[in-house]
């Protein structure tokens, strides 16, 4: 098989030295990869990840080929998925990569954001033709940005707008049509029919194969489990993140196999 993983998390820029980072690790993504590549079928792994993520062990790869690009934020990681799927017809793409749900639009601070609250409402005041709602919108969210390359500590406060990152789960389909998609979703504190319906919605929003819904409290108390939702709306339980991957690799080449018999 030629397979995707994507794995870790995304880091978005303030300045030069600042990242706004999530908890993405990227070790479940490199299990998954140890866990193709031990089936001995030599398949070919493109391993997309984060610069800090954990990566699958040379020795556990062996047989396979592993190739392997490091991103850093939302649109590094687009362009990667992007230019792979291009270049190769993937027949399985797991997206285990924490990605940012938001991106950094401009850092300002109160001083420069209240000078433009007052500059927008003057124009009003003058006749300009928009209203105090949409002015006040227009400088909140376009404030003066600080051009620092990094920003001075000396400064008393910092305000950071962010804005909605593009979703890269909903190009996959698109990019790979006959590929098995496995997508993740990650809640905190919900029960098992939370992460059942939320995992569902999201595989049929992006027309995934599978989605693995899994919550923040297990991952944080090192006893990772979840469950694996199909296009039916049933699910299976892993736990560990070796049997986790060890389900979704499993499910994966199944559902491969299915489609290889399928065409023939």
């Amino acid at each position: 098989m030629k397979i995707l993983i994507t794995a870790g998390g995304t880091a978005e820029k303030i300045d030069d030295v600042r990242r706004i980072t999530n908890s993405g690790t990227g070790r479940l993504g490199a299990k998954i990869a140890e866990c193709f590549a031990a089936d001995g079928l030599k398949h070919s792994i493109t391993y997309i990840c984060s610069e800090n993520a954990v990566r699958p062990k040379p020795d556990a790869a062996a047989g396979s080929i592993l190739e392997i690009c490091v991103t850093e934020d939302v649109d590094s990681v687009m362009e990667a998925v992007q230019t792979a799927c291009a270049k190769t017809a993937f027949d399985a793409i797991i997206h285990s990569m924490a990605i940012s749900d938001f991106q950094v639009r401009a850092v300002s601070e109160s001083r420069q954001m209240t000078e433009a609250v007052i500059e927008k409402l003057s124009l009003i005041m003058c006749g300009d033709s928009s209203s105090p709602e949409e002015a006040i919108r227009d400088a909140l969210l376009s404030p003066p940005a600080i051009k620092e390359g990094k920003i001075s500590s000396d400064r008393e406060d910092l305000i950071v707008v962010l804005k909605k990152a593009p979703k890269i789960i909903a190009l996959l389909r698109g990019l790979a049509p006959g590929a098995v998609i496995v997508g993740f979703k990650l809640l905190s504190g919900a029960c098992e029919e939370e992460l059942a319906r939320a995992g569902h919605a999201l595989l049929i929003k992006n027309k995934c194969d599978f989605v693995f819904a899994n919550d923040m409290e297990t991952v944080r108390k090192d006893h990772h489990e979840g469950i694996l939702i199909a296009r039916d709306g049933t699910y299976e339980r892993a736990s560990g993140k070796d049997g986790i991957a060890a389900l979704i690799v499993r499910r994966a080449g199944e559902l491969f196999s299915e489609k290889q018999r399928s065409l023939s």
